[in-house]
C-alpha cells in the first residue's frame, strides 16, 4: 500500500515539477494562473490534470487547438511516481523520507531547468539549504545541523575550488546546487553523488564527441549528472557510499 500511495503522490508532485521547470526560468509562479496551454492558453480542465490519465484522454493534444502536448510530461509523473513509491516503499512515512523526497524533487527540477536552459536558479538552492539544516535539526539536533552545515561547505567549496581550477568548468550554480546537496545528504552521500555525476558525465561526454554530437568544445550542463548522482544516493544510499569510499568506514 505504502508503495502504491507514494507512486499516486509522485505523479502528483511529478506533474507540478513540470510545471515549475517551465515556469521557474521565464520568472513565472508555479501555482498560479491556472495550468494552460502554451501555444493558445486555453485553461486545462480537471480531468487534463490528472497525472498521466490525462495525456491520454486527450491523445496527447490540446482540447483547443490541437497543439502537440509533449511526452516528456507524463514520462516525467510516471518517473517521479516510481521514485517516491521506492522511497516510501523502503522507509515509509518518515523523516528520512521526507528529507529523500525533497532533495529528489528538487534534483529533478534542477536538473530539467539546466538542461533547457543552462541555469541552476538560486531559488532552488539556497532557500531549500535552509530546509536541509531544519531536517537536520529535528532528526540530529546540534550535531545534525553540524554535519548539514558541514556537507554544505565541503560540497560547495570543493566544487567551487574546481570552478577556480578548471576556469569555468563549472558554473555557480553547480557551486550552489552541491551546496544544496550537501544540506540534504552530508559529506558522505553529497561526495559520493559528486562521484556519480562525474564518472557519468564523463561517460555521456565520451559518446556524444565519438557520435559527433557534441565536440570537445561545446559546453555540456552538468546540472543533470549532480541530479542524477543525489536521485541515486537518495534511492540505494546504504549500499553506494561504502562502494564510493569503503576507506572511510562510512
Amino acid at each position: 500500500m505504502l508503495k502504491l500511495a507514494g507512486f499516486i503522490i509522485g505523479t502528483i508532485i511529478g506533474s507540478f515539477l513540470g510545471v515549475c521547470i517551465h515556469r521557474i526560468p521565464r520568472g513565472e509562479s508555479p501555482v498560479a494562473p491556472r495550468s494552460h496551454c502554451p501555444k493558445c492558453g486555453a485553461q486545462l480542465s480537471a480531468t487534463d490534470l490528472i497525472p498521466v490519465i490525462g495525456y491520454v484522454l486527450i491523445w496527447g493534444r490540446c482540447r483547443h487547438c490541437r497543439e502537440r502536448v509533449s511526452v516528456c510530461h507524463p514520462i516525467l509523473e510516471v518517473g517521479c511516481g516510481l521514485l517516491f513509491a521506492k522511497v516510501l516503499g523502503t522507509e515509509g512515512f518518515t523523516l528520512s523520507a521526507v528529507n529523500s523526497l525533497i532533495l529528489i524533487s528538487l534534483a529533478v527540477v534542477a536538473a530539467g531547468i539546466d538542461f533547457r536552459h543552462r541555469i541552476i536558479p538560486d531559488v532552488l538552492t539556497l532557500p531549500w539549504m535552509i530546509a536541509g539544516l531544519v531536517i537536520g535539526a529535528i532528526s540530529g539536533g546540534i550535531q545534525g545541523v553540524f554535519s548539514r552545515a558541514l556537507g554544505i561547505v565541503g560540497c560547495g567549496g570543493l566544487v567551487f575550488l574546481i570552478a577556480i581550477i578548471s576556469r569555468g568548468g563549472m558554473g555557480g550554480g553547480d557551486v550552489k546546487f552541491m551546496a544544496l546537496v550537501g544540506s540534504f545528504l552530508g559529506v558522505p552521500g553529497g561526495l559520493t553523488s559528486f562521484v556519480i555525476a562525474c564518472v557519468i558525465g564523463a561517460i555521456v561526454g565520451v559518446i556524444l564527441i565519438v557520435f559527433g554530437i557534441r565536440s570537445r568544445k561545446d559546453e555540456i550542463p552538468f546540472g543533470p549528472f549532480i541530479s542524477l548522482g543525489a536521485i541515486m544516493v537518495c534511492i540505494f544510499g546504504e549500499r553506494l557510499i561504502p562502494m564510493v569510499f569503503p576507506w572511510l568506514g562510512f
